[in-house]
Protein backbone atom coordinates (compact mmCIF):
# COMPACT_ATOMS: atom_id res chain seq x y z
CA UNK A 1 0.00 0.00 0.00
CA UNK A 2 1.11 3.44 -0.76
CA UNK A 3 1.94 5.65 2.50
CA UNK A 4 0.22 8.74 2.62
CA UNK A 5 2.05 12.18 1.50
CA UNK A 6 2.33 14.38 4.89
CA UNK A 7 2.29 17.52 2.92
CA UNK A 8 -0.65 16.69 0.85
CA UNK A 9 -2.47 16.30 4.45
CA UNK A 10 -1.31 19.74 5.45
CA UNK A 11 -2.12 21.35 2.29
CA UNK A 12 -6.16 20.06 2.58
CA UNK A 13 -5.70 21.37 6.72
CA UNK A 14 -4.27 25.02 4.82
CA UNK A 15 -6.98 24.98 2.37
CA UNK A 16 -9.66 24.71 5.23
CA UNK A 17 -7.98 27.19 7.02
CA UNK A 18 -8.40 29.57 4.51
CA UNK A 19 -12.06 28.25 3.78
CA UNK A 20 -13.09 29.35 6.96
CA UNK A 21 -11.08 32.97 6.93
CA UNK A 22 -13.70 36.25 6.57
CA UNK A 23 -10.58 37.96 4.64
CA UNK A 24 -10.51 35.72 2.13
CA UNK A 25 -11.31 36.85 -1.42
CA UNK A 26 -10.54 40.79 0.36
CA UNK A 27 -8.04 43.61 -1.14
CA UNK A 28 -5.71 45.18 1.17
CA UNK A 29 -7.55 45.98 4.98
CA UNK A 30 -10.51 43.27 4.41
CA UNK A 31 -11.96 45.68 1.63
CA UNK A 32 -13.94 43.56 -1.51
CA UNK A 33 -11.70 43.44 -4.57
CA UNK A 34 -13.02 45.69 -7.40
CA UNK A 35 -15.23 43.56 -9.42
CA UNK A 36 -14.17 42.58 -12.96
CA UNK A 37 -16.18 44.09 -15.86
CA UNK A 38 -17.98 40.74 -16.61
CA UNK A 39 -20.19 41.27 -12.93
CA UNK A 40 -20.84 44.54 -13.53
CA UNK A 41 -22.39 43.42 -16.68
CA UNK A 42 -24.87 41.08 -14.94
CA UNK A 43 -25.94 43.68 -13.09
CA UNK A 44 -26.43 46.70 -15.59
CA UNK A 45 -30.37 46.98 -16.55
CA UNK A 46 -31.01 49.14 -19.45
CA UNK A 47 -34.90 50.03 -19.66
CA UNK A 48 -36.15 50.92 -22.75
CA UNK A 49 -39.81 51.89 -23.90
CA UNK A 50 -40.80 49.35 -26.93
CA UNK A 51 -38.73 46.48 -28.71
CA UNK A 52 -37.78 48.77 -32.21
CA UNK A 53 -35.68 50.67 -29.25
CA UNK A 54 -33.69 47.75 -28.54
CA UNK A 55 -33.27 46.19 -32.05
CA UNK A 56 -32.26 49.58 -33.19
CA UNK A 57 -29.91 50.29 -30.00
CA UNK A 58 -28.11 47.10 -30.92
CA UNK A 59 -28.02 47.71 -34.45
CA UNK A 60 -26.32 51.27 -33.49
CA UNK A 61 -23.95 49.43 -30.94
CA UNK A 62 -22.46 47.06 -33.57
CA UNK A 63 -20.74 49.52 -35.34
CA UNK A 64 -19.40 50.81 -32.61
CA UNK A 65 -18.70 47.30 -30.20
CA UNK A 66 -20.28 44.18 -31.00
CA UNK A 67 -19.40 43.11 -27.60
CA UNK A 68 -22.03 46.17 -26.55
CA UNK A 69 -24.26 44.94 -29.08
CA UNK A 70 -24.82 41.91 -27.43
CA UNK A 71 -24.82 43.40 -24.31
CA UNK A 72 -27.87 44.99 -25.18
CA UNK A 73 -29.46 42.28 -26.06
CA UNK A 74 -29.10 40.48 -23.20
CA UNK A 75 -29.59 43.57 -20.35
CA UNK A 76 -32.37 45.28 -21.83
CA UNK A 77 -36.04 45.47 -19.95
CA UNK A 78 -38.88 46.54 -22.25
CA UNK A 79 -41.41 48.70 -20.48
CA UNK A 80 -44.25 48.81 -23.07
CA UNK A 81 -44.40 52.77 -23.25
CA UNK A 82 -43.31 55.50 -21.95
CA UNK A 83 -43.26 54.30 -18.39
CA UNK A 84 -40.79 55.23 -16.27
CA UNK A 85 -42.60 54.04 -13.04
CA UNK A 86 -42.79 50.38 -14.35
CA UNK A 87 -38.69 51.10 -14.88
CA UNK A 88 -38.58 51.82 -10.74
CA UNK A 89 -41.01 49.05 -9.75
CA UNK A 90 -38.70 46.36 -11.69
CA UNK A 91 -35.33 47.90 -10.74
CA UNK A 92 -36.46 48.09 -7.15
CA UNK A 93 -37.63 44.22 -7.13
CA UNK A 94 -34.41 42.88 -8.46
CA UNK A 95 -32.50 44.84 -5.16
CA UNK A 96 -31.68 47.98 -6.97
CA UNK A 97 -28.55 49.81 -6.11
CA UNK A 98 -28.02 47.46 -2.99
CA UNK A 99 -27.65 44.63 -4.76
CA UNK A 100 -25.40 45.97 -6.95
CA UNK A 101 -27.67 46.85 -9.71
CA UNK A 102 -27.08 50.09 -12.42
CA UNK A 103 -29.55 51.05 -14.38
CA UNK A 104 -30.56 53.17 -17.43
CA UNK A 105 -33.89 54.70 -18.39
CA UNK A 106 -33.94 56.12 -22.17
CA UNK A 107 -37.26 57.63 -22.81
CA UNK A 108 -37.94 59.57 -25.92
CA UNK A 109 -39.01 62.90 -25.34
CA UNK A 110 -41.86 63.01 -27.68
CA UNK A 111 -44.30 65.89 -26.23
CA UNK A 112 -42.39 65.83 -22.49
CA UNK A 113 -40.37 69.01 -23.12
CA UNK A 114 -39.51 69.10 -19.04
CA UNK A 115 -36.97 66.60 -18.61
CA UNK A 116 -36.73 67.45 -15.10
CA UNK A 117 -39.99 67.09 -13.93
CA UNK A 118 -41.22 64.58 -11.07
CA UNK A 119 -40.66 61.14 -13.28
CA UNK A 120 -37.09 61.98 -13.18
CA UNK A 121 -36.91 62.80 -9.86
CA UNK A 122 -38.01 59.42 -8.96
CA UNK A 123 -35.63 57.73 -10.83
CA UNK A 124 -33.08 58.94 -9.33
CA UNK A 125 -34.03 58.46 -5.89
CA UNK A 126 -34.31 54.49 -7.10
CA UNK A 127 -30.46 55.10 -7.86
CA UNK A 128 -31.67 54.82 -11.70
CA UNK A 129 -30.15 57.14 -14.78
CA UNK A 130 -32.29 58.50 -17.53
CA UNK A 131 -31.30 59.68 -20.87
CA UNK A 132 -33.79 61.32 -22.84
CA UNK A 133 -33.69 61.85 -26.36
CA UNK A 134 -33.29 65.78 -27.49
CA UNK A 135 -34.93 64.89 -30.26
CA UNK A 136 -38.93 63.52 -31.06
CA UNK A 137 -38.01 59.88 -30.97
CA UNK A 138 -35.44 57.32 -31.26
CA UNK A 139 -37.01 56.72 -35.21
CA UNK A 140 -35.83 60.52 -35.32
CA UNK A 141 -32.21 59.56 -35.86
CA UNK A 142 -33.04 57.19 -38.35
CA UNK A 143 -33.83 59.74 -40.75
CA UNK A 144 -30.39 59.37 -42.92
CA UNK A 145 -30.43 59.79 -46.50
CA UNK A 146 -27.41 58.08 -47.39
CA UNK A 147 -28.69 55.23 -44.65
CA UNK A 148 -31.82 55.10 -46.54
CA UNK A 149 -30.59 55.22 -50.34
CA UNK A 150 -28.12 52.28 -49.18
CA UNK A 151 -30.91 50.33 -47.71
CA UNK A 152 -33.11 50.38 -51.08
CA UNK A 153 -30.58 50.25 -53.37
CA UNK A 154 -30.43 54.11 -54.75
CA UNK A 155 -27.77 55.66 -56.58
CA UNK A 156 -25.48 57.93 -54.51
CA UNK A 157 -27.34 61.09 -57.03
CA UNK A 158 -30.55 59.79 -56.22
CA UNK A 159 -32.53 62.89 -54.23
CA UNK A 160 -36.37 61.20 -53.86
CA UNK A 161 -35.38 60.22 -50.40
CA UNK A 162 -34.00 64.24 -49.82
CA UNK A 163 -37.32 65.80 -51.41
CA UNK A 164 -39.91 63.36 -49.40
CA UNK A 165 -38.09 63.75 -46.03
CA UNK A 166 -38.49 67.68 -46.77
CA UNK A 167 -42.14 67.46 -47.42
CA UNK A 168 -42.92 65.39 -44.26
CA UNK A 169 -40.87 67.04 -41.41
CA UNK A 170 -41.88 70.52 -43.47
CA UNK A 171 -45.80 69.18 -41.53
CA UNK A 172 -44.10 68.98 -38.75
CA UNK A 173 -42.25 71.40 -37.70
CA UNK A 174 -42.48 75.18 -37.10
CA UNK A 175 -38.93 75.97 -39.46
CA UNK A 176 -36.91 74.58 -41.51
CA UNK A 177 -34.48 74.34 -38.50
CA UNK A 178 -36.60 72.80 -36.06
CA UNK A 179 -35.25 70.19 -36.20
CA UNK A 180 -36.25 68.06 -32.95
CA UNK A 181 -40.11 68.73 -33.90
CA UNK A 182 -39.43 66.26 -36.84
CA UNK A 183 -42.30 62.91 -36.65
CA UNK A 184 -40.17 60.39 -37.93
CA UNK A 185 -42.87 57.75 -37.46
CA UNK A 186 -44.97 59.37 -39.49
CA UNK A 187 -42.62 59.84 -42.25
CA UNK A 188 -41.33 56.09 -41.57
CA UNK A 189 -42.78 52.46 -41.85
CA UNK A 190 -45.90 51.29 -43.32
CA UNK A 191 -48.00 53.77 -44.66
CA UNK A 192 -45.52 56.60 -43.65
CA UNK A 193 -44.95 59.38 -46.21
CA UNK A 194 -41.26 58.54 -47.71
CA UNK A 195 -42.73 54.56 -47.68
CA UNK A 196 -45.43 55.42 -49.64
CA UNK A 197 -43.77 57.36 -52.27
CA UNK A 198 -40.70 54.92 -52.83
CA UNK A 199 -43.51 52.03 -52.56
CA UNK A 200 -41.33 50.31 -50.42
CA UNK A 201 -41.92 49.71 -46.44
CA UNK A 202 -38.77 51.46 -44.64
CA UNK A 203 -38.39 49.13 -41.05
CA UNK A 204 -36.59 51.04 -38.48
CA UNK A 205 -34.03 48.20 -37.82
CA UNK A 206 -33.46 47.46 -41.48
CA UNK A 207 -32.64 51.50 -41.57
CA UNK A 208 -30.12 51.16 -38.18
CA UNK A 209 -28.45 48.10 -39.81
CA UNK A 210 -27.34 50.30 -42.86
CA UNK A 211 -26.68 52.75 -40.80
CA UNK A 212 -22.40 53.34 -40.53
CA UNK A 213 -20.55 54.48 -37.67
CA UNK A 214 -19.81 57.61 -39.08
CA UNK A 215 -23.81 58.81 -39.61
CA UNK A 216 -24.52 57.85 -35.91
CA UNK A 217 -25.79 61.34 -34.22
CA UNK A 218 -23.75 62.53 -31.37
CA UNK A 219 -26.98 61.67 -28.99
CA UNK A 220 -26.64 58.07 -30.12
CA UNK A 221 -23.04 58.10 -29.15
CA UNK A 222 -23.54 59.81 -25.81
CA UNK A 223 -25.97 57.23 -25.29
CA UNK A 224 -23.71 54.37 -26.71
CA UNK A 225 -20.40 56.07 -23.99
CA UNK A 226 -22.80 55.95 -20.92
CA UNK A 227 -24.04 52.67 -21.73
CA UNK A 228 -20.27 50.88 -21.47
CA UNK A 229 -19.60 53.19 -18.79
CA UNK A 230 -22.42 51.69 -16.54
CA UNK A 231 -22.18 48.07 -17.61
CA UNK A 232 -18.28 48.27 -17.62
CA UNK A 233 -17.71 47.72 -21.15
CA UNK A 234 -14.96 50.61 -20.81
CA UNK A 235 -12.68 48.99 -17.96
CA UNK A 236 -11.77 45.86 -20.77
CA UNK A 237 -8.74 45.04 -21.52
CA UNK A 238 -6.82 46.03 -24.68
CA UNK A 239 -7.28 43.44 -27.45
CA UNK A 240 -3.64 42.56 -29.12
CA UNK A 241 -3.33 41.13 -31.66
CA UNK A 242 -0.16 39.02 -33.18
CA UNK A 243 -0.17 39.05 -36.98
CA UNK A 244 2.07 36.41 -38.11
CA UNK A 245 4.97 37.76 -40.56
CA UNK A 246 4.13 37.96 -44.30
CA UNK A 247 5.92 35.33 -46.20
CA UNK A 248 8.91 36.37 -47.84
CA UNK A 249 9.13 36.77 -51.44
CA UNK A 250 10.91 33.85 -53.74
CA UNK A 251 11.93 36.19 -56.11
CA UNK A 252 13.69 38.17 -53.75
CA UNK A 253 15.91 35.57 -52.93
CA UNK A 254 19.70 35.79 -54.53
Amino acid sequence: MFAKDPRRRKARSGARNRAKDPRRGRGPQGRSPRRAPGDRADRFLLYVEGARDREILGCWARRVDPALSRLIESSTVILGGRRPARAIADFEKRGGVDAGFSGLVVLDRDHHDDASGAADADLARAGLEVFVWSLRHIESYLLVPTAIRRMLGLSADDRTVEHFLEEGARADRASVADEASVHAKRILGAGGLLSEALGAELRAGDIARAMRKDELHRDVEQLLDRIATLSGRDDKEPEIVIRAPAPSDPSNTR
